[in-house]
């Protein structure tokens, strides 16, 4: 259990890693578009479609995050209704329906890279297999940070 809580605190500082620079990245673009566009009455093409694709990762990525810490979306009312003694078997369930319905998800999300693989994106002309491969990567890593957080609901261990 000691390995799988080191491994997901390390996937938990990659992934705020990624965010920090995803986001830094998307603010730098548009702070750079609206600047050419409003100073100069031009603009880069490619600066839309980049912001747009780090958007998406940053998604992906926070939710992957999100799942280590067991705040993905469950039934509260329905936890209130229950006991104490009850409710940590119903949040393990919620969890191993969201595993559940990612796990899946990754075989869309890998069938979706191969179906655009050959196509390019408009203005920045890289493969949309890379910008559809954020998805079968974060939903890995969701699953895994939720495996991880029932096992820590099991065994006792508290998430932050």
């Amino acid at each position: 259990m000691k390995t799988l809580n080191q491994i997901s605190e390390f996937l938990n500082k990659v992934c705020g890693w990624f965010l920090i620079f995803a986001f830094a990245l998307m603010t730098v673009t548009y702070f750079g578009q609206i600047v050419l566009r409003y100073v100069f009455q031009t603009g880069l093409r490619w600066t839309e479609e980049l912001t747009r694709y780090t958007n998406i990762a940053l998604v992906m990525v926070g939710s992957a995050v999100m799942a280590g810490k067991g705040a993905h979306i469950n039934v509260s009312a329905l936890e209130m209704a229950v006991s104490f003694k009850a409710r940590k078997w119903l949040v393990i369930f919620q969890q191993l329906l969201t595993a559940a319905f990612f796990g899946f998800a990754i075989f869309i999300a890998v069938d979706m890279m191969n179906l655009a693989g050959t196509q390019v994106s408009t203005n920045m002309r890289i493969p949309m297999k890379i910008v559809y491969g954020i998805f079968p990567v974060a939903f890995s890593i969701l699953v895994f940070q939720t495996f991880v957080f029932i096992m820590n609901q099991i065994f006792g261990k508290e998430v932050e």
